[in-house]
């Protein structure tokens, strides 16, 4: 599949059975979101997939969602709220002043600084609206517009609005300390403003000799506003719909999706779409017709990879999601206009002697049909295939299996380890050699098919191809 699957863990999903699923069925890497559970439980998760990928013999990803500068939900039960009523918002602390009304208890003071009377207040992706008729500094009265059902651990957005707050809560900082401990291979950051957000993730990182890599989530209006340099400073992005609709008119999401893709892929970093991909799938065992053309047009925009949130860490059928995910992926790959493509890669540049070689050897493989096989230690030939939307199969091996996890949410890329195999010290054209021979060992070679092997001469700055047929 040269579109990535990401599922996210959850109570559906979080057993070795189900994750090993997963992993057989197409998922190239998990999002765990630290906004619930605990570290004994992400620790359980983590050893379950790291045990499933190597038993299937598969390269997969683990990113980690930081919650960031958010107000959420801490109420013990849900409630239940109609048009019409009114529920006051309140701290843990303050509560109890409110005896006898409907509490809304939220994790942050600083929502009542933002506030003013007519203010809108968002639960969740917008799933249930309040409108601000009282507030002070450490509570709110709100009329109920839009009724539903307000459950723990949801978020509390006012849209147009940002918290008064630094980017990295002392909570934030040991999530980010935790991730590095069970080296997560990304960490994804939530509601970032500006590049200067993730440039004080990264010093984290770099005092934490941590190699995690760094995902930036665009979901606020300063986000996209920043979307340039935030792109440039960030490993990868993360097209928060569900956020973008809350801080955007809803019928603006798909221009702001475009131009977020269009933006990440223009300077070389992978994309990921997510919200509400197929969201049908929570309760039903096959997609509604409008999931489907969703995800189809997901595929058509060339993103780098999708990431399913509820469907598979509360949904019914989290394997059923990412078999027909599979499906609609295949589908509308195999009916992508060769137009869109051309369109898609008039936007990029090839500056560089490695930019133009990248180009040249997915031009050459798409013109014999046959498949690309190369081999990498240092990772930088990866985006720049990736980024040319490659239609043939291009597998990448390498030694250093943390550098081929971060490959698995780059489009088309497919990753093969060899770290029981090969050491750093051994060169090239060795590592292409045992790339070619495990993929004819496991049948993705056959006799006849056309490979286009990729080479570098080591200390003199050579890069060779070679095109054999499978004997």
């Amino acid at each position: 599949m040269s579109i990535k699957v990401i599922a996210t863990i959850g109570p559906s999903s979080n057993n070795y059975e189900v994750i090993y699923d997963l992993i057989k069925h197409g998922v190239s890497g998990f999002r765990i979101n630290f906004a619930f559970g605990n570290p004994s439980e992400w620790h359980n998760i983590v050893e379950n997939i790291r045990k499933a990928s190597r038993e299937l013999d598969t390269i997969v990803s683990i990113m980690g969602d930081i919650p960031g500068p958010q107000t959420r939900t801490e109420n013990t039960e849900a409630i239940t709220v109609k048009k019409g009523d009114f529920i006051t918002i309140t701290l843990e602390s303050k509560k109890q002043e409110f005896q006898g009304e409907k509490i809304l208890v939220v994790s942050k003071r600083e929502l009542f600084d933002i506030l003013t009377p007519g203010d809108t207040i968002l639960y969740g992706d917008g799933e249930v609206e309040m409108r601000v008729v009282e507030f002070s500094r450490d509570y709110a009265k709100c009329l109920v517009v839009t009724p539903g059902v307000l459950k723990p651990g949801r978020k509390i957005v006012v849209p147009r609005k940002d918290l008064p707050t630094g980017f990295l809560t002392s909570s934030d900082i040991e999530l980010i300390k935790y991730a590095c401990s069970e080296e997560f291979t990304y960490i994804a950051l939530s509601y970032v403003r500006s590049e200067k957000d993730v440039l004080l993730v990264r010093d984290l990182l770099a005092q934490l000799n941590c190699s995690t890599g760094v995902i930036s989530k665009i979901e606020t209006r300063n986000g996209f506003s920043n979307l340039e340099k935030i792109v440039e400073a960030s490993d990868a992005i993360l097209v928060a719909r569900g956020d973008l609709g809350v801080h955007f008119p809803i019928e603006l999401i798909p221009v702001l999706q475009d131009k977020i893709i269009k933006t990440t892929v223009k300077h070389g970093k992978p994309v990921i779409v997510a919200t509400d991909i197929l969201e049908s799938m929570i309760e039903n065992n096959r997609p509604s017709r409008s999931d489907v053309v969703g995800l189809y047009n997901i595929v058509h925009s060339l993103a780098d990879a999708i990431l399913l949130t509820s469907e598979t860490a509360i949904g019914k059928y989290p394997v059923e999601t990412i078999k027909w995910a599979k499906t609609i992926i295949s589908a509308a790959l195999n009916n992508l206009p060769h137009s869109t493509l051309e369109e898609f890669r008039k936007e990029l540049t090839a500056e560089s002697l490695m930019e133009k070689y990248a180009q040249g050897l997915i031009h050459l493989a798409e013109s014999l049909h046959g498949t690309i096989i190369a081999y990498t230690k240092t990772g930088n030939i990866i985006p720049l295939l990736s980024r040319y939307r490659p239609l043939i199969p291009v597998y990448m091996g390498s030694w250093n299996r943390k550098l081929l996890e971060k490959s698995t949410i780059y489009y088309g890329v497919n990753p093969v380890d060899l770290s029981s195999k090969l050491v750093e010290s051994d060169d090239y054209e060795k590592g292409v050699e045992e790339v070619y021979s495990k993929l004819k060992t496991i049948g993705y070679l056959k006799i006849g098919d056309i490979v286009v092997k990729s080479y570098s001469k080591r200390g003199i700055n050579i890069h060779e191809i070679r095109v054999e047929i499978v004997v």
